[in-house]
């Protein structure tokens, strides 16, 4: 099993010296592939735009110095999130030259896909993707080269359409992959070959 660290901003208030001297000892695990989640969340957090982002930034900063990839949380907050990362490109591309990280569960638009996508991102694909009503979502993601992709459920959140209603799993990754190669209209050995090729290249397992 690998594993990844974080700050979530729903946790933003809480960054203080102590957290990241923490956070950076753990990181040292072999097992350790990732910071994250870390972010920004406008939908549903109380906690101020302007400490989240201060966390989130700390997050950045430490992901850069110990050479780990980021796992970015992002609701309602693409405003803010894609000119923070504009800041941190040329930092990214020296330090991380495979990939600095996903945008977990993305759900900005098309814009915002193609910029991540030039900062050499991964795309989280999740459940919605299966919803009746996430048209503009499919619509991006069709448009998003497979390489840029990478599977995820969220679990215990976001279960896919036909588990609606119900705790989510990490065995719908199937259901999602599924939905994903209708989408592409690829064959699903072709999309499970190529998603597992990203996970490997974005957490850099061998």
């Amino acid at each position: 099993m690998w594993w990844a660290a974080g700050l979530h901003p729903y946790y933003a208030d809480q960054s203080n010296d102590a957290v990241w001297t923490e956070l950076k000892h753990i990181a040292s695990d072999p097992q350790f592939v990732a910071v994250g989640e870390i972010g920004l969340d406008y939908a549903k957090c109380p906690i101020a735009p302007d400490v989240q982002q201060r966390a989130f930034r700390r997050a950045l900063d430490l992901a850069i110095e110990i050479n780990k990839p980021v796992v970015i949380h992002c609701r309602d907050a693409y405003q803010d999130l894609m000119p923070l990362l504009r800041t941190y490109a040329n930092a990214f591309k020296k330090i991380h030259p495979d990939s600095p990280g996903v945008v977990h569960c993305f759900s900005g638009d098309q814009s915002a896909a193609e910029e991540l996508i030039a900062f050499d991102f991964y795309l989280g694909v999740d459940g919605p993707l299966t919803y009746p009503n996430a048209h503009a979502l499919r619509k991006i993601i069709q448009h998003v080269p497979l390489k840029n992709l990478v599977i995820e459920t969220d679990s215990p959140y976001l279960p896919p359409q036909s588990q609606r209603g119900q705790r989510n799993e990490p065995l719908q990754i199937a259901t999602i992959g599924n939905a994903l190669a209708v989408l592409k209209n690829q064959e699903k050995e072709i999309i499970s070959k190529q998603l597992l090729q990203n996970s490997h290249r974005l957490y850099r397992l061998k």
